[in-house]
């Protein structure tokens, strides 16, 4: 599995992850050892972009539970965008997260890290 991550270069503590094939019990420990670093109490937004995933299988939804359990532990955000219909239907089966933090493209989750960014901006300067 081929994961790609890039900090966001405006920002320090937000990233985007773009993991390419399936999410399944042969390649989850692969994604989990990529994403594992990111987990740390100054990430403040982790967008998962899944235009390159075709599968997802439960242990691969516990990699993003367990992301998205530390995160909020932390002040931080697991946010997605890019869902193929299938990958839809399976988040909205197991009310995996709050519809708020999946986004249709680049451009709406862009502007609602914008936004994380600036309240964190905010928050940083009282």
């Amino acid at each position: 599995m081929q994961v790609k991550i890039s900090a966001d270069k405006e920002k320090k503590g937000f990233f985007t992850v773009i993991p390419a094939g399936a999410i399944d019990s042969d390649t989850y420990l692969d994604f989990q050892k990529s994403v594992n670093p990111l987990l740390v109490p100054e990430t403040r937004g982790v967008l998962i972009d899944l235009k390159q995933v075709d599968y997802i299988s439960s242990a691969g939804l516990g990699v993003f539970f367990s992301m998205k359990k530390f995160l909020s532990q932390n002040g931080g955000e697991l946010l997605f965008c890019h869902l193929k219909p299938k990958i839809q239907r399976l988040f909205d089966i197991v009310k995996a997260l709050p519809n708020t933090t999946i986004f249709a493209s680049d451009e709406e989750a862009d502007r609602y890290f914008h936004k994380m960014m600036d309240k964190e901006i905010e928050r940083q300067g009282d």
